[in-house]
């Protein structure tokens, strides 16, 4: 993942984050168009943040630390364009279904609770069962694997090559990377990883400080 977008947990990156009171949802008209553009596409062509994602991702700085919705321009129309160049296939299943979800049920100010809990993450959610047995435990020590040299990657950079311990197990779902990578839904077992904040960040941590990150297994390797 290019270090422009995987910024999160880096020193250098530390700070007051700018916030501006009353902040308008759209601060102008072509915003308002380019949300409405992604969210029709992602209508047709199926629920697929990852592979929209993916394609932010891989902007090059310069056009990725535009403005926010400005970015989303060219992901768009790279996203388009593979699907109209049939590099990426327009999958057949839940597009009909995901249509009449957004339409009649996603526009409305609050959804029932039971279309919360039961419906909608079966219709746009990742999470798949998986019969392939677990590779860690909780309580196992585990260290993440070295960043990827290229492509597209949801392991956060600053815990690359970093010891952790599981607490927990989360179950199974999509691996974004390989969603994007090939188009594959094949689930992966999914775990809650603890990371001392000297482990993290050495010194400059705060004393007696842990983070707790969501890790696919393929980003982990046995301590």
């Amino acid at each position: 993942m290019p270090n422009s977008h995987d910024l999160g947990g880096k020193t250098e990156h530390f700070g007051s984050i700018a916030h501006t009171p009353s902040e308008p949802v759209f601060h102008a008209g072509w915003e308002r168009r380019v949300f409405g553009i992604n969210y029709f596409l992602q209508t047709l062509l199926g629920p697929d943040l990852d592979t929209f994602r993916g394609y932010l991702a891989l902007l090059p700085p310069e056009e990725y630390f535009g403005p926010y919705y400005r970015r989303w321009v060219p992901a768009i129309e790279q996203m388009f364009a593979k699907y109209l160049s049939g590099e990426r296939s327009v999958p057949k299943i839940k597009v009909v279904g995901t249509a009449l979800f957004l339409q009649r049920v996603a526009l409305r100010p609050t959804l029932p609770r039971l279309m919360n809990a039961r419906v909608a993450p079966k219709i746009v959610g990742t999470h798949k069962k998986t019969k392939r047995p677990a590779r860690f435990a909780i309580g196992d020590a585990v260290r993440v694997r070295p960043a990827p040299a290229d492509g597209h990657s949801q392991q956060p950079d600053y815990v690359s090559g970093r010891l952790g311990r599981v607490t927990d197990h989360r179950g199974a779902a999509i691996l974004p990377d390989r969603r994007f990578a090939t188009g594959s839904t094949a689930p992966e077992h999914l775990y809650t990883v603890m990371f001392d904040g000297a482990e993290l960040w050495g010194d400059e941590a705060e004393p007696n400080t842990e983070v707790r990150i969501e890790l696919f297994e393929p980003y982990l390797e046995p301590a």
